[in-house]
């Protein structure tokens, strides 16, 4: 037995000798093999059945179970969010993912792939050197102290509605300016070429905010300023943030309040000392975690950390298709106490407020089959309004019209009846087979084929429903550009390629609406403004390279052009409240860019004086920044203009 265990023990030595020094080793070798094989066998066994399992297995295509959260307010918004995030897997199991991935290696390589870099740059605007005959009252601040005392509130905004006014980047009193620059607000006196800046304050200069979304508004007693920006705090979560600072006194311009709100800025109004806030908050599928509430509902700060809005003040409809909040807010002007919340899930940016309504919009598809079973695709737009007052919010009803709506232009009531102008769309898909040489190919050719055109609804505000409509009244193919109500007219400018036809609406009698085209128009216009006298302003473009201000007047014909303003190888902003329009001294100003100027001269700010028969430009300078944050204003034969870090005064006629 020791001899037998002594040659077990030598493990590197030949089995030939092992075999002949020990007659029983052979057996004991062919035991080792045949366990070996026996393993092996069932390592192959339990590796096919695994490899088939997960090859073959069929994934799982329920949705998640969230009934752990059926004791929760938010159940329901749960519930909805649940089917919208989930997402059916593509293929039935892993095998089709392998083979499908192999295909697509394969043919990826066979056909070969041309791939062209395309290098996008942004042009970085110099700041312009001071002319000589203009002020630059930039820096300039003074020693005295000027407490706005007896100051008397000037509207300076061309507002959509008498009575509600819009944030924008300038404000003014008899006796001070001031201007939003970026982050910083600006007071300027108003004393001509001798014009300067009195005190100034930074806000959210530790922040990575965004410079488009900065506005404010001026109290009518000119000493609250209310500031409206969005930024990204330490953990690059995206907020509004709402600041009242006391502007008493320009030279010590003092924070008061703060509030902040997760998601980005809308639009806001302000009316009665009531700021009504409009935000939109927006969260990825992928991140959302029902256990974590900021991962799903919007938040708001008053000052005692962020909370989740109840779900009582939540709206959304049956079927979610996004994972957009439109969340609406009553504040104090002065103090920023929250007065008022709704949140519309699933709802988008487009809002129109009136005096007693604020309209909301969602946009969605509808989709059905035709008799040859093609599917037809059409864009629908459900308008939900409420109503505000002292009280807060309730939502009064809702309608649904066709299309889709292009801003708050297009969007107004007159006595108790909302007007609407929508691009209608809709979009035919066929599945045909298609010819492989002479053979006709099992795979299936998806076309479609689109058609676009305008329509005019009135809906009773009284129960909702649809009274009058003028339906794809343009020529086909057409798309709305820009839409102006007044009173018992509408003007619609609609295009899709340099031609501009513009339709005049008489809403008299809505029983019998009557219109009028004007036919082919070069360029189109992206504002209509009504200008008084009859006429009609038209901002926008002749040819894709050339800027143009049209004046149009009323005929038995239509709307047609009666003269207009041309700059070559110009970009302008197409912002409306950036344009200054003043109808009493028919002055317009805004902001343009010029291709090929110098940097230092490439951003301008001009003027126009229509002088009844012609456009007249009375001003062309030099002012530092983009086009979209320039903002002139016209006082006592005086020009001022606002840019970046940047400020000139001109004399005019």
């Amino acid at each position: 037995m020791k001899k037998e265990n002594w040659f077990k023990s030598l493990n590197l030595a030949d089995d030939k000798y092992l075999e002949e020094a020990n007659p029983n080793a052979k057996i004991i070798n062919i035991s080792k093999k045949r366990i070996a094989l026996s393993i092996i066998a069932a390592a192959a066994c339990f590796a096919l059945v695994f490899g088939n399992l997960w090859l073959f297995m069929p994934f799982n295509t329920n949705l998640p179970d969230v009934s752990r959260y059926s004791d929760s307010e938010y159940y329901p918004i749960i519930q909805k969010l649940n089917v919208l995030t989930f997402e059916k897997p593509q293929y039935k199991n892993n095998f089709e993912v392998i083979k499908n991935n192999i295909f697509d290696f394969f043919s990826f390589n066979l056909k070969g792939v041309a791939i062209e870099d395309i290098g996008l740059g942004t042009n970085m605007m110099d700041g312009a050197a001071p002319e000589s005959e203009m002020n630059t009252g930039i820096g300039a601040i003074t020693d005295d102290l000027a407490e706005n005392v007896g100051d008397t509130y000037e509207e300076v905004t061309d507002n959509q509605v008498e009575g509600i006014t819009e944030a924008d980047r300038i404000k003014r009193s008899d006796k001070h300016i001031y201007y939003l620059d970026n982050q910083t607000l600006r007071v300027f006196s108003i004393e001509g070429l001798n014009s300067k800046e009195l005190g100034h304050i930074d806000l959210y200069t530790n922040k990575d905010y965004y410079l488009n979304k900065w506005e404010f508004y001026l109290s009518e007693d000119c000493k609250t300023a209310t500031v409206i920006t969005q930024f990204y705090t330490e953990n690059k979560q995206l907020c509004v943030g709402v600041v009242t600072l006391d502007v008493s006194n320009p030279q010590k311009i003092i924070e008061k309040n703060r509030i902040e709100i997760t998601g980005s800025y809308m639009s806001s109004r302000l009316t009665d000392g009531k700021l009504i806030l409009l935000t939109e908050f927006v969260f990825n599928k992928k991140d959302i975690d029902f256990d974590n509430e900021s991962t799903f509902l919007p938040q708001i700060d008053t000052g005692n950390g962020m909370k989740p809005i109840p779900a009582s003040f939540i709206t959304s409809p049956e079927k979610l298709n996004s994972t957009r909040y439109t969340v609406v807010m009553k504040l104090d002007e002065k103090t920023l106490n929250l007065e008022g919340t709704s949140a519309f899930l699933s709802y988008s940016e487009d809002v129109y407020v009136s005096k007693d309504h604020i309209f909301l919009t969602h946009v969605f598809a509808d989709v059905k089959n035709d008799e040859d079973g093609n599917k037809i695709r059409n864009s629908m737009t459900e308008i939900s309004c409420l109503t505000y007052d002292q009280n807060g919010f309730e939502k009064k009803g809702s309608v649904t019209v066709r299309g889709y709506v292009k801003d708050q232009w297009s969007m107004d009531e007159y006595e108790g009846v909302l007007r609407v102008v929508t691009t209608t769309n809709a979009t035919t898909v066929r599945e045909n087979s298609y010819l492989n040489g002479e053979n006709v190919s099992a795979d299936i050719l998806i076309t479609a084929t689109g058609q676009s055109n305008a329509s005019l609804y009135c809906i009773d505000l009284k129960n909702f429903e649809v009274i009058a409509k003028v339906e794809d009244f343009a020529p086909p193919h057409e798309e709305v550009q820009s839409v102006r109500f007044d009173k018992t007219t509408a003007y619609v400018c609609t295009s899709i390629e340099m031609s501009d036809p513009v339709f005049f609406f008489d809403l008299t009698d809505l029983d019998n609406i009557t219109y009028k085209d004007t036919g082919t128009i070069d360029g189109f216009s992206t504002s209509l403004v009504n200008f008084d006298n009859g006429k009609l302003l038209g901002i926008g473009r002749e040819a894709w390279n050339t800027f143009k201000v049209e004046i149009y007047e009323e005929t038995s014909d239509g709307v047609v052009g009666f003269c207009k303003y041309e700059l070559q190888n110009a970009d302008y902003s197409t912002l409306y409240k950036s344009y200054y329009i003043d109808r009493e001294n028919q002055l317009i100003g805004l902001g343009v860019q010029l291709y090929n100027s110098t940097d230092s001269q490439r951003q301008r700010y001009i003027v126009l004086h229509f002088d009844g028969y012609n456009l007249v430009e009375v001003a062309n300078v030099s002012l530092a920044g983009v086009s979209e944050f320039q903002r002139g204003v016209y006082i006592d034969k005086y020009m001022y203009m606002f840019g970046e870090n940047d400020f000139k005064v001109e004399k005019l006629f």
